[in-house]
């Protein structure tokens, strides 16, 4: 037994099943199960899974004290499943969300009054109080108009004790976050530490209603979320794991620490797609490639596209619940109409391929999931557009692989000028403060590094205006143990 060894413990749980993994911190799969599962709840599953993975790993060595992380990944946000406007038959969901107060910078703004566009079920669930103050920035940075401190003081009072969390969102605070910061200190002063302030500038998204959507469902999620942190590292200790951090997948196929994900639940939205696709690319050792989900039966779900082996997300924010918001998740191709295990409806699979393609280029085509073997059984041969059709090694448990192996990840947006004189000096900034963001998900610091710039023209405004998108990634901190146990 090696005492240095570092691996780590990688779990899907998409509706019905669960797959885990255990992965030396150098990719190799040393065991992987893949279940169905009576429960959605990762700490239900926890120590079957254990006994299991250990039941493999054991004899090649490995024991608890050498999983340094666990690495989780869900196909649904609890409390998002079933919003209204996404599924007719929405109940109200157990335990509690909310209450929130949201609070929009920008009283020019009041022709779309913040929530206007919920459906009054989810506004009523979620929301115990709205206003709108002056306040915001314009596109060059200075400020639209001065901010309303007075009337925060007093919508802050008017709330106090009665909300878990406090949305705030200004205009243009992708360009100019100032409003933001500076209202988040005088609700924080009235309101106390205990009440969290989510700022729509942190969580993506260049359009003021986008973000305001996304940190009121974040701010609404907090409550739930806190609560299964708490569950899931209070498992940890149960299965003989209080050493090995936390992780949790998010969107766009890297990972955060439990802490980063409290006040940014929403990120967890459509993480084991992207981890599914990185972890195909890495069973099957294509960075480029397709890749095609299955159901336990053989059907296909949906193809996605693999580019230097990340998931390509989509260009188009994401609908939650019917509300748009500036999420940005996998480009996922459904299959429809669903495609049975017996062979038919290959136009269908066909036809998803060619649209998730970005390019004329010919792609391996990589099946995974619990009934990826049974899908290629029924294939002909290479799909149009394809090289090749073929499950990876461990194809059923491809999305765990791929949260266990995923990177921490980070990201910052900028709005400016086309025509600024500080362009560079701004993208400099935008660099830093995208791995500062990796480093506070939980990337080791050492090593962190800018992975992707992104630069597209906004629409719709009086002047050129650059978006700018800037990820940065690093493999997880270690030590975590260490600290935990000096504080």
């Amino acid at each position: 037994m090696t005492p240095d060894r570092s691996c780590r413990i990688g779990i899907s749980m998409e509706r019905d099943r669960f797959a885990a993994a255990v992965v030396e911190s150098d990719g190799t799969v040393l065991a992987s199960v893949e279940r169905p599962t009576p429960t959605a709840a990762v700490t239900a599953v926890l120590p079957v899974l254990l006994e299991e993975l250990m039941a493999q790993a054991g004899p090649r060595g490995v024991d608890l004290e050498h999983i340094q992380q666990v690495m989780i990944g869900v196909s649904e946000v609890d409390g998002l499943a079933g919003l209204p406007g996404a599924d007719p038959a929405w109940r109200r969901w157990p335990g509690q969300l909310g209450p929130v107060a949201v609070v929009r910078l920008g009283a020019a703004t009041t022709s779309m009054p913040p929530l206007a566009g919920w459906p009054d079920s989810l506004r009523a669930t979620v929301s115990i109080a709205e206003t709108c103050l002056a306040g915001g920035a314009r596109l060059d940075g200075s400020d639209f108009e001065p901010l309303d401190t007075a009337g925060l003081v007093a919508f802050a009072r008017k709330i106090a004790g009665r909300v878990n969390a406090v949305a705030v969102s200004s205009v243009f605070a992708s360009v100019a976050p100032g409003h933001e910061l500076a209202a988040a200190g005088l609700l924080r002063a009235e309101l106390g530490d205990s009440v969290p302030i989510l700022l729509s500038h942190e969580m993506g998204g260049s359009g003021l209603l986008e973000r305001e959507n996304a940190t009121v469902l974040q701010a609404a999620l907090i409550r739930r979320a806190w609560g299964a942190a708490h569950r899931l590292r209070r498992s940890l200790v149960d299965c003989g794991l209080a050493h090995a951090e936390p992780f949790l997948a998010r969107n766009d196929g890297s990972i955060m620490t439990v802490d980063y994900a409290l006040t940014r639940p929403l990120l967890l939205h459509g993480a084991t797609a992207a981890t599914g696709a990185r972890g195909a690319a890495l069973l099957a050792g294509e960075p480029e490639a397709l890749v095609a989900f299955t159901d336990v039966d053989g059907a296909p779900t949906a193809v996605c596209s693999v580019t230097a082996g990340s998931a390509q997300l989509a260009a188009s924010s994401t609908m939650i619940g019917g509300l748009r918001t500036g999420l940005r998740t996998v480009a996922l191709v459904p299959t429809h109409p669903p495609i049975g295990g017996t062979g038919r409806g290959l136009p269908q699979l066909a036809e998803a391929v060619d649209r998730a393609k970005g390019s004329p280029r010919d792609l391996p085509l990589l099946v995974i999931g619990p009934g990826a073997e049974k899908l290629v059984d029924t294939l002909p041969g290479p799909l149009p557009g394809t090289t090749l059709v073929c499950c990876p090694p461990r194809a059923d448990a491809a999305v765990a692989v791929g949260v266990a192996l995923a990177p921490v990840g980070g990201e910052a947006v900028r709005m400016f000028s086309a025509t600024s004189p500080h362009g560079d000096d701004i993208r400099h900034r935008v660099k830093e403060q995208a791995r500062a963001a990796a480093v506070h998900a939980g990337a080791d610091p050492a090593t962190v590094a800018v992975t992707d710039v992104e630069e597209s023209t906004v629409p719709h405004v009086s002047e050129p205006t650059v978006l700018l998108r800037v990820r940065a990634e690093g493999p997880p901190r270690v030590g975590w143990r260490r600290t935990y146990e000096r504080s």
